[in-house]
């Protein structure tokens, strides 16, 4: 009977828990947010907002929602919007609050600014109600401004940054970026410049040259330059507008062409004169508006061939790495892998941060120049190498590397790989990781034992 007592006042306490919760603490939230709710201009949530117009005196932007995000700028007509600003707009007219009263019913709106507001803020919503917002001149201590709906004469203040969210001009909602697109979908590149041209094209995570040569691309590279467009952004908007003759966008100077493997389209951006320094009148091939963008973008398309190719001085696997082979003249030195040690043929174990330094000048270090003719290796001190390396992964043949003579420009050392028919520059720093010996790159073997002390003087009797 106990037991069945201790249950009931169990569920009890569990009901007279749920009931203070419902009435004290959750009743309290709702309260608070009642109370917050009063304080807005608006009762109305962002995604019931299908239209929005800024009235300024003698101008008007205004624009529709299409889609879940989407905008189409109604006035002026023919310009794009940027969908990003209209919904920070939108999401800011829910937020607008609405602070002490200052007039009932005001006669005179002149004295507070808003017989001919500075700035007008008008929403439909998808029920087709409309929300109007008239902002009037600021308080004497420059901290609110005065305010009032459109439907009735009440001015009370509101917070004086909201007056200067709402107020935008054209450029400011207008679509600025350079092309519209994701980068993750862009599978070729093309570079054209009067008669020059640069090609890369993707094949999985990496990036190929096509033109001017079939090689190897710094997929680094490729990927910046591929974001750099993407983040790019409009600069400004020609005022008063330019045609495309007079900007050199019927001929222009530059184009990038981005391959949208997704779209299965192209993404071009054209690249014409320059108004004023450092900066260039350009336009997105598939809208009419011309807009002057910064001179990054147009120097990266500039760089010289070098800047875009592979730069690594041999593509190797450390982890599958079994045999390192150093031939100096008649010398050799045979370096095998052990577990996780390196060891010399005779047995003794390489010092790690020697032969780690030796695969991460090849990892980290680049190539400072690339010869793609070579005249002949004797031109380069290859014919007779003073140093050639071997690596040997499993059973595939060995790639190797031969160093030749000195170059003087850039400073450098003469190398060449079996894996390519060209020669590169590189730092001396990486001859010198491989120029060794024995004795340069063994671990010092263990100190002797220390000699056994003497016997102890037996006490005198």
């Amino acid at each position: 009977m106990r037991f069945k007592g201790t249950t009931i006042l169990f569920i009890l306490l569990v009901i007279l828990g749920g009931y203070v919760y419902l009435t004290e603490i959750r009743g309290k939230e709702e309260r608070q947010k009642q109370e917050e709710s009063k304080k807005k201009a608006f009762q109305v949530e962002q995604k019931d907002i299908s239209e929005i117009s800024l009235v300024y005196p003698g101008r008007t932007i205004a624009a529709v929602k299409k889609g879940e995000k989407q905008w189409e700028i109604t006035s002026p007509a023919g310009v794009q919007a940027d969908p990003d600003e209209w919904e920070n707009l939108a999401s800011n007219i829910p937020q607008i609050d609405r602070n002490d009263a200052v007039a009932q019913n005001a006669q005179d709106l002149s004295s507070f600014g808003l017989k001919e507001p500075p700035v007008k803020v008008s929403a439909k919503l998808k029920d087709g109600k409309t929300l109007e917002i008239l902002f009037g001149s600021e308080n004497p201590k420059k901290t609110y401004n005065y305010a009032k709906l459109a439907n009735s004469n009440d001015v009370f203040l509101t917070g004086s940054n909201w007056s200067k969210t709402f107020t935008k001009t054209t450029s400011d909602v207008r679509n600025k970026k350079l092309l519209e697109f994701e980068s993750d979908d862009i599978d070729g590149v093309k570079i054209a410049e009067n008669a020059k041209e640069l090609e890369a094209q993707k094949s999985g995570d990496n990036w190929q040259l096509k033109k001017p040569v079939d090689t190897k691309a710094d997929s680094s590279e490729v990927s910046s330059f591929i974001s750099s467009i993407r983040f790019g952004r409009v600069q400004s908007f020609p005022e008063p507008a330019v045609d495309a003759k007079a900007a050199g966008l019927d001929s222009p100077a530059l184009k990038l062409t981005l391959h949208d493997g997704k779209a299965k389209t192209d993404r071009a951006l054209l690249i014409g004169k320059s108004p004023e320094k450092d900066k260039y009148y350009a336009r997105d091939a598939s809208r009419d508006a011309i807009f002057i963008m910064d001179k990054e973008i147009s120097e990266k398309a500039r760089r010289p061939l070098f800047d875009w190719r592979d730069k690594t001085i041999v593509k190797l696997d450390r982890e599958k790495l079994e045999k390192v082979e150093i031939q100096r003249g008649s010398e050799n030195i045979s370096l095998l892998k052990s577990g996780s040690d390196w060891k010399l043929a005779d047995g003794r174990k390489v010092q790690f941060d020697k032969v780690s330094g030796m695969f991460n000048t090849l990892d980290f270090e680049k190539v400072k120049e690339i010869v793609d003719m070579p005249k002949t290796l004797a031109a380069y001190g290859l014919d007779k190498p003073k140093l050639e390396v071997s690596f040997r992964e499993g059973s595939n043949d060995p790639v190797r590397v031969q160093f030749g003579s000195d170059s003087k420009t850039p400073e450098g050392i003469y190398l060449k790989s079996s894996d390519a028919p060209v020669v590169k520059v590189v730092s001396k720093d990486v001859f010198d990781k491989f120029n060794v010996k024995p004795e340069d790159i063994a671990e010092a073997p263990p100190a002797p034992p220390p000699p056994p002390l003497p016997p102890a003087d037996k006490p005198k009797s």
